[in-house]
């Protein structure tokens, strides 16, 4: 049997302080890394869903008021057929993006 020497025994203290030290910036590492991937992911939620609530009704209502100052001489009937047929278009698309809509990223 053999016996270890107090040199030795330090020697191992040492290397197992030193790796206990890297675990443990390992493990902040990882974990501020989990963190700033968790506030992403929460603040690309939150700028899908207010996207699609403000970004849709905005660009509806740009488009529209491009149609009245771009086309004001056009007859009252093609405006409305001209206004009527992408808005119609604009809707269906965000009833069918509502639909299949989630939050998650």
């Amino acid at each position: 049997m053999e016996t270890i020497t107090d040199y030795e025994l330090d020697t191992l203290f040492q290397q197992s302080a030193q790796q206990h030290k890297a675990m443990e910036q390992i493990n902040r590492q990882v974990m501020r890394t989990v963190r700033r991937d968790m506030r992403l992911k929460a603040l690309r939620k939150w700028a899908k869903l207010l996207g699609l609530c403000f970004g849709m009704p905005v660009a509806v209502v740009v488009y529209i008021y491009a149609l009245f100052v771009f086309m004001p001489e056009m007859q009252e009937q093609l405006q409305i057929v001209y206004i009527a047929i992408p808005i119609a278009t604009i809707l269906g698309l965000a009833a069918q993006r509502l639909r299949y809509f989630s939050p998650e990223v």
